[in-house]
C-alpha cells in the first residue's frame, strides 16, 4: 500500500483548487541531489529555495518575476558600475592631457 495519493485523488484535488497557483510546492528528491543543490546554492551565495527557483526559471527560459539579484550577481553589478566609473575618469583625464598637449603645441 502506497502513502502517495492515487492519480485520481490528485486529479480531483487539482480540479477543486483555484486556478491561480499558490507558489508553494512540496518536492521530494534523492538526498544526494539535495546535498548537491545545497552546496551549489552556498557557492552561489543564495538560499536553496532561491537557487532552485532560479534554475527552474532558466529551465523554462525565463527569469524569476520580481526576484532580487542573487548574492553572486550583486558584486558583479557593483564591479561593472565601478569599472564604468573608472573608464569615465580615465577618458576625462586623457581628454585633459590631449587638451594640454594641444595648448602647449600652439603656444610654441
Amino acid at each position: 500500500m502506497s502513502v502517495q495519493p492515487s492519480p485520481e485523488a490528485v486529479a480531483e484535488s487539482a480540479r477543486s483548487k483555484s486556478a491561480t497557483p499558490s507558489g508553494r510546492l512540496l518536492l521530494r528528491m534523492p538526498p544526494g541531489l539535495h546535498g548537491e543543490l545545497a552546496r551549489a546554492a552556498e557557492r552561489d551565495g543564495t538560499s536553496l529555495n532561491g537557487y532552485i527557483t532560479a534554475r527552474l526559471a532558466e529551465a523554462v527560459d525565463r527569469s524569476p518575476a520580481g526576484a532580487p539579484a542573487t548574492a553572486a550577481e550583486q558584486p558583479a553589478s557593483r564591479t561593472i558600475v565601478w569599472l564604468l566609473l573608472a573608464n569615465v575618469v580615465a577618458v576625462g583625464l586623457a581628454g585633459l592631457a590631449a587638451l594640454a598637449i594641444v595648448l602647449v603645441a600652439t603656444l610654441d
